[in-house]
């Protein structure tokens, strides 16, 4: 079991580094759209949603990943159930932001300019959001 649980550790660091670096670069993606010309604008839009795809991946594999160790590593109680519920209130901010930022990033494609702006905001609070998932998590289980 132990194995099992490494793995799936691993896995969840793996997710975590992934979400990180997508919640990084979208927001300065997200800055360069407004001044870029059209061949480099479709470009960015391009770069932009494969992050985006990848973030939304790496966050379905941090949730999966999460439940299934808190499960078999902690059966369903941290050593600090307080930092805990505030990681957890930070996941469903990130998840929110995701939504939000996703969806303001079709609107943008098509040239809402507020769009942009919004979705360029979303991706601020994710990064820190997830800022504050690390560090909750570090307190509900350390």
């Amino acid at each position: 079991m132990d194995i099992l649980i490494n793995l799936l550790f691993w896995v969840h660091l793996l997710a975590l580094v992934g979400g990180g670096a997508s919640s990084v670069a979208m927001p300065i993606i997200g800055s360069k759209l407004a001044t870029a010309d059209g061949a480099t604008r479709e470009t960015l839009f391009e770069i932009a949603g494969r992050i985006s795809k990848a973030g939304r991946g790496a966050l379905g594999g941090l949730i999966v990943t999460g439940i299934l160790l808190f499960w078999l590593r902690w059966n369903f109680s941290a050593p600090s159930m307080i930092w805990f519920s505030v990681k957890m209130a930070l996941v469903v901010v990130l998840l929110g932001c995701v939504i939000v930022g996703g969806i303001n990033f079709k609107k943008a494609r098509g040239g809402d300019v507020a769009a942009a702006g919004t979705a360029r905001m979303a991706g601020q609070v994710a990064g820190l959001a997830l800022a504050g998932v690390i560090l909750s998590a570090v307190f509900a289980f350390n």
